[in-house]
């Protein structure tokens, strides 16, 4: 009997080997059963045992296979990578260029070692410059903590290195705190550099009687801050009523320097030394406490020490020797903390404000006390870029946005006179700088710039001033009715002080006493004495209404009785027909003004009307036949 068995060595017909359906659950894979075939892509084990039918292990073999697109873009990310290495290599010349000295082969090393730990997710650490870069941004501007650096500095240098880092290179993702952190014996100042701890110590002040105080800081916002607007009279009346001065001294140097000129305008004998009964006295036991000039510089100046430094420069400006030296400190602290230089702001603010005003008012200093002395000016016009204060008043800087800073158009704003001044001063420090200059201005090459004709100049001068005059705002025209006592007051400074810039632009050409008139010559003699008539006319018109002399107004009138006499003593030579008590008039009205101002601003008056009464006694004695 026989039968037939079957090996598998036998070439019988192979069997089909069972394959898994391709869309297979998680769980169906792993127990070889087929949950492709069921409906809702489910299988029937997760439907029996009610389990997720999951597919992410299928996901992440698709995720690892690259798609053509991948495959085409791999050429491109190596070209990318390339250029990159090629960008980094120029960048470390760059910075070979411009560090020289660094070796940045330590810290690429231990760049090099961290990076071969490839379980770190985090990015390499930073080079050299991003350490500069986190120093750069501490030196931004910030008034109230920062130093300013310009762009000629080596700290914007850097910055500019770091630009083209950025550029090349890309960003760095690296936190600072994973960077060495600053060298604090580079970065703080030694010890010798710092005050003792007694020089620390608060100043004891001596401030006005309870009662003389608030009269006193009436009289400086009423007489002096309406013409130098350093402070914002609501907040400076909120920090004193706060007792502010009490806790600050800072705040309460400041306050000093308000009562010192508030002194000016009072007559209570308190404001004088004690056993002095002179005013010129008046004001100086307050000034007198306050260090204007830090003895530690190394401090940065806050809006509290500029604003000591321009009052204590007004106080001051009558003794001009000592007022020109300390505005130009005062400047060069504002240079110090970038006031001097315009800040983008969508919208204005109360402390932005208070640092423009407070520079703009040292600026006008400077040129008064550089063009009373002949002396050069600490700032020039390409100094600076610092905008003109918002013209609007004090009441409206505290109303809620966007309300604030808004004028109304019905009311004319005080400040506009100011910025007006500051035009006008503007004009007169060039006038100065360009017909008074010692020499003209070079090229590289040490070779003088194409002179301007004399002719030139005053054309020039003259159509800036004609300019000028037009824009005055409404309120600040010349009017003799003027019923608002600080208007009229504001225009006549502001006309005074335009007949005065004008005598200045056409005083160098006034004709010597034996020289010949040129053919052609402008009547340079004529326009100042029709400037001065004009500026006698306003100092009678205050007179007339009894306003106190303002010390803004000293120089005009000197000038102003200067020119009349010698327009009075070539009149006499020329043989020409005028009018010698009508010129003497004119003088006299000039005279009056100084005769009452002498009261308060001793030195500088004193002297002006001790010259006037010479000149008036040999006129009268016919010396200058």
């Amino acid at each position: 009997m026989s039968s037939e068995i079957t090996t598998p060595l036998d070439h019988s017909e192979p069997k089909s080997r069972k394959r898994r359906n391709a869309g297979a659950c998680d769980l169906c894979k792993r127990r070889k059963s087929d949950s492709g075939q069921m409906p809702g892509n489910r299988c029937s084990n997760c439907v029996n045992s009610g389990l997720e039918c999951t597919h992410a292990e299928i996901m992440k073999v698709v995720g690892c296979i690259p798609s053509t697109n991948t495959l085409e873009l791999i050429p491109r990310t190596l070209r990318y990578v390339e250029s990159l290495e090629n960008r980094l290599e120029k960048m470390e010349r760059l910075l070979n260029k411009l560090l020289p000295g660094i070796d940045f082969t330590e810290q690429l090393e231990q760049d090099n070692e961290a990076g071969n730990n490839f379980d770190n997710e985090e990015s390499m650490p930073r080079n050299d410059a991003d350490h500069l870069l986190g120093a750069i941004k501490k030196l931004t501007l910030n008034p109230e903590e920062h130093r300013f650096f310009g762009k000629s500095s080596g700290i914007q240098f850097v910055q500019t290195a770091l630009n083209f880092k950025s550029h090349y290179a890309g960003p760095s993702n690296v936190a600072h705190s994973s960077l060495p952190k600053r060298r604090n014996e580079y970065w703080e100042p030694a010890k010798w550099l710092l005050p003792c701890p007694d020089e620390e110590d608060q100043p004891q002040y001596t401030f006005p009687d309870p009662d003389l105080l608030p009269v006193l800081v009436g009289l400086y916002f009423t007489n002096v801050n309406c013409y130098y607007p350093v402070l914002h009279r609501p907040s400076f009346e909120r920090n004193l009523k706060d007792n502010l001065h009490l806790r600050d001294h800072r705040f309460a140097s400041t306050l000093l320097m308000v009562c010192s000129l508030g002194a000016r305008h009072s007559d209570d004998p308190r404001v004088c030394l004690d056993g002095v009964d002179n005013f010129h006295a008046a004001g100086w036991k307050w000034h007198n406490q306050v260090r204007v000039i830090p003895k530690h510089l190394i401090y940065k100046p806050n809006l509290y020490e500029l604003q000591t430094i321009a009052l204590s420069s007004i106080f001051l400006l009558a003794i001009s020797p000592v007022a020109w030296n300390q505005i130009g400190f005062g400047l060069r602290r504002a240079q110090d903390v970038g006031a001097h230089r315009r800040m983008k702001q969508t919208h204005p603010t109360a402390e932005h404000e208070l640092w423009k005003r407070v520079f703009w008012v040292l600026l006008c200093l400077d040129w008064i006390a550089g063009t009373a002395r002949g002396c050069p000016f600490a700032m020039h016009d390409q100094d600076y870029d610092q905008d003109l204060p918002v013209a609007c008043d004090d009441e409206y800087w505290d109303l809620p946005e966007p309300l604030n800073f808004q004028q109304p158009k019905d009311k004319p704003s005080e400040i506009s006179y100011f910025i007006c001044s500051a035009k006008l001063l503007e004009i007169q420090a060039s006038v100065t700088s360009t017909i008074y200059s010692p020499r003209r201005p070079k090229d590289l090459a040490g070779r003088p710039f194409p002179p301007s004709s004399d002719a030139q100049n005053i054309i020039a001068f003259d159509s800036a001033l004609n300019s000028w005059l037009l824009e005055i705002p409404e309120h600040c025209e010349w009017e003799t009715t003027h019923e608002n006592v600080l208007y009229f007051n504001q225009s006549a400074l502001l006309h005074a002080g335009y007949y005065h810039v004008q005598i200045m632009v056409h005083r160098p050409y006034i004709p010597a006493p034996l020289e010949v008139s040129r053919s052609g010559a402008l009547p340079s003699l004529t326009i100042c004495t029709n400037a001065a008539r004009a500026c006698a006319r306003i100092i009678h018109a205050q007179d007339k209404r009894g306003i106190e002399p303002n010390q803004m107004m000293l120089a005009a009138a000197f000038t102003s009785a200067i020119v009349l006499l010698l327009n009075s003593w070539s009149g006499k030579r020329s043989g020409f027909a005028y009018n010698p008590s009508k010129e003497m008039d004119d003088v006299m009205k000039c005279m009056k003004m100084l005769s009452v101002a002498e009261k308060r601003f001793e030195i500088p008056v004193s002297y002006k009307h001790f010259w006037l009464i010479r000149f008036i006694r040999y006129q009268a004695a016919g010396r200058f036949k």
